[in-house]
């Protein structure tokens, strides 16, 4: 490998194996679906019914749709003997013709019953019929599949307690644990758990997808009840429970990885029981398969830490409706002004009148800086004032609102933001730079705890605050938001001004990076930033936002041209000098590291919990955990995402200031996977995991290239800063891709 192609390229002395949530099907798809209609359980099995639907005259689609699944419902509420108020889930797929087919599990009928002689009859003439239609079978085998899986836990669950048949069609949450228990006072709780998906490819690979959920639960007497079409019951040590609503889970406490005994509570442990849970249906099935696991072979490791410098714009911050107290309020001004020492507070009504004047009267140099309040259980801080109990899941689902109906009035900042949206798409952008930070209550109350601890101890200088451990954790929360909010300004008054931004390791050329977001509105989004590279520093040209589809967006850009859609939140780089496109992207089909690939995590677990019972019960603590954050290859339960530390003489710890920051390179048929460790070490518990993205580089006719020995890789892999814009994998990300995603999202 030549370096001078991807510069500060190194190979990989150890290459561990980690397991991911893929694996790859090697029979025929339709070979694959009889394996699965197979009967293989003595409880289940899985049944299903062809059935013909006709649209009537003047039947609107959303009319046809709800009535065909009452009438799937009703059917198999039939068949199970369930009553007409208990749901059914089912797996529902078009054939031909106006025919339907769905498939559900049911008791398991004795072998060469007549029930089952007539399953394995109508199974062959199924599979026959699909022969004959020629259907793509990749959404019949995860539904199946889907099911399968449900039997195999089903299975595990029964072991436990008894199961009737009435929830055997009902969805399965994993790991269900109650992150806030039931209160005396309100008779609420909260209860969180892993809602399972699967997704089978064209390219007949199987993913397995674990989604945070999270109810509002109290004391039930039932076991169950309804919840938007769906059952949703819990049985606890402390009695049963239901869940009242649903919640944002957003800010899940269910962490993708905790060590020692906190490890069978995590994601990555819930994960690794169904990828066992799937290997062994596998199995059982004898379905040729092959696990999908992540082996990096090269790693590159620079990374620009300094780009925050000062800010040259006047500040204006103003606050829209923030209720602080004074303590709350002197504490987070003095700590605004550490990171923006020459900002000026400014009163609502003078932002008003700027407003109201296009900034005519306010110098082209200037920042605005608005703290927005975000109301308890809200998710950001947008308000519609016409009506104050409607909620928006982000701004774009307020700017589709916007669009359907012009006249809503909405808070100071979100206009701004809708006006700024507005300008771009007319070449009118805004003449200042707007930002937003938002004041939730967890914010409040880190404040709060703060000048609590300072009062209780006013002795304690700043070292002895900064070793009470909730003390440093509240601060750091909110120094981080400031510093995060110091970094946005700073991108955007480069990207304003058109000043050369510093980019160590930059390969001198031509370079345009493409950010798209989709809208309900229909037509996606497009922000663009124009650049040159040149003596180690990026120098701005361009800067836009377009509106369209793909075909009127390759017209203004002929680069687009050669893809064949376009995804939301996608990011492009493009060449000008190569005549060259990069994407960058993460998606079901890009893997997941779960865990270690040459031992089975699970029964580790099991082991390593069954010695700390014994040792406890001779009265003694256990600290021999074997589920740690350890990261010696041989003994990783996390290979790559628990990375190493930096030997005492490597370069980057004196350069760079960094003792940990890797990125990990897997080289594949379809482009270059990227995984990025985190810079610090590994904190004791991991909230999310770090997601591989794959890297592809298309030629003008559309074809790949070979991303490993592409220039533009080596530009795109040293362009990665690790100043936030968000926190999470986002703030490990390219500097193109965040000046383009600036350009629509913020």
């Amino acid at each position: 490998m030549n370096n001078t192609i991807i510069p500060n390229l190194k190979a990989l002395a150890v290459k561990p194996v980690a397991r991911t949530n893929l694996i790859q099907l090697q029979a025929p798809p339709l070979a694959t679906i009889h394996r699965l209609l197979a009967p293989v359980s003595h409880l289940y099995s899985i049944d299903f019914v062809v059935q013909e639907f006709a649209k009537q005259p003047k039947e609107k689609n959303k009319a046809f749709h709800a009535r065909r699944h009452r009438e799937v419902k009703t059917r198999l509420r039939q068949i199970l003997g369930l009553e007409a108020n208990q749901d059914v889930k089912y797996e529902l797929h078009k054939l031909a013709n106006g025919q339907y087919v769905y498939f559900y599990l049911a008791p398991a009928a004795a072998p060469n019953s007549p029930a089952y002689l007539s399953l394995s009859s109508r199974i062959e003439q199924l599979c026959q019929q699909l022969i004959g239609e020629d259907h793509s079978l990749n959404r019949f085998i995860e539904g199946l599949f889907s099911l399968h899986l449900k039997m195999v836990l089903l299975e595990q669950a029964q072991q436990r307690f008894p199961i009737s048949p009435v929830y055997f069609n009902s969805v399965m949450y994993l790991n269900a644990r109650l992150s806030k228990a039931v209160s005396q006072k309100t008779g609420t709780g909260v209860m969180e758990a892993f809602k399972l998906s699967v997704y089978a490819s064209e390219q007949q690979e199987l993913v397995f997808t674990l989604h945070k959920t999270k109810f509002a639960v109290e004391p039930a007497e039932e076991l169950h009840l309804a919840l938007d079409d769906e059952h949703v019951w819990f049985n606890t040590h402390n009695g049963r429970i239901k869940a009242r609503s649903t919640k944002d889970a957003r800010d899940s406490k269910l962490d993708f990885f905790k060590p020692g005994s906190g490890y069978g509570q995590c994601q990555a442990y819930t994960y690794n029981v169904v990828m066992n849970a799937v290997v062994e249906r596998l199995n059982e099935l004898e379905i040729p398969h092959t696990p999908l696991p992540f082996q990096a072979t090269h790693e590159v490791n620079q990374f620009t830490t300094d780009l925050d410098q000062q800010l040259t714009n006047t500040v204006l911050v103003v606050n829209n409706g923030v209720n602080f107290s004074a303590a709350q309020q002197a504490y987070f001004y003095a700590l605004l002004a550490e990171q923006l020492p020459s900002y000026q507070l400014w009163p609502l009504a003078s932002l008003e009148q700027a407003i109201n004047s296009k900034f005519s009267e306010i110098q082209a140099n200037t920042s605005i800086l608005v703290l927005n309040p975000v109301a308890e259980g809200a998710s950001n801080s947008i308000r519609q004032l016409d009506d104050g109990t409607v909620e928006y899941a982000d701004f774009f689902d307020a700017y589709y609102a916007h669009h359907k109906q012009p006249e809503l009035h909405w808070d100071i900042y979100t206009q701004l933001k809708l006006d700024r949206l507005h300008g771009w798409l007319q070449d009118q952008p805004l003449p200042v730079v707007l930002q937003g930070m938002n004041i939730d209550l967890k914010m409040l109350e880190a404040l709060d705890f703060i000048q609590d601890k300072i009062k209780q101890h006013p002795e304690w200088q700043e070292a002895e605050l900064n070793n009470d451990k909730q003390f440093k954790s509240k601060a750091a929360l909110i120094k981080n938001k400031v510093h995060r909010t110091k970094t946005e300004l700073w991108f955007k008054e480069y990207l304003r001004s058109h000043a050369p931004i510093p980019l160590p390791t930059t390969t001198t050329g031509h370079y345009t990076a493409f950010f798209t977001r989709s809208t309900k509105k229909g037509s996606p989004l497009l922000g663009y930033v124009e650049l040159t590279a040149d003596n180690n520093q990026l120098r701005v040209l361009n800067t836009g936002v377009t509106e369209g589809d793909l075909g009127w967006l390759a017209v203004e850009h002929p680069a687009l041209a050669r893809l064949d859609k376009m995804y939301n939140s996608s990011f492009y780089l493009y060449d000008h000098t190569h005549d060259a496109l990069l994407t960058s992207y993460n998606s079901g089909r890009v893997p997941r590291l779960i865990g270690p690939a040459h031992f089975d995590v699970v029964e580790l677990y099991a082991y390593q919990e069954q010695e700390k019972s014994k040792v406890e019960r001779a009265g003694n603590a256990f600290t021999q955990f074997c589920i740690t954050r350890s990261t010696k290859a041989n003994n990783n339960v996390l290979p790559y995402l628990l990375a190493p530390g930096r030997v005492g003489d490597d370069p980057l710890i004196k350069s760079q200031k960094m003792k940990h920051h890797h990125a990990y390179l897997q080289p594949h048929d379809q482009g270059l996977y990227v995984l990025i460790s985190d810079a610090q070490p590994a904190n004791q518990s991991m909230a999310r995991t770090n997601l591989v993205e794959n890297l592809q580089i298309w030629d003008a006719k559309g074809q790949l290239l070979d991303v490993f020995n592409h220039p533009l890789t080596g530009l795109y892999l040293n362009s990665f800063t690790l100043d936030m814009l968000k926190s999470g994998n986002s703030s490990k990300s390219s500097i193109f891709a965040k000046l383009a995603r600036l350009m629509v999202e913020n």
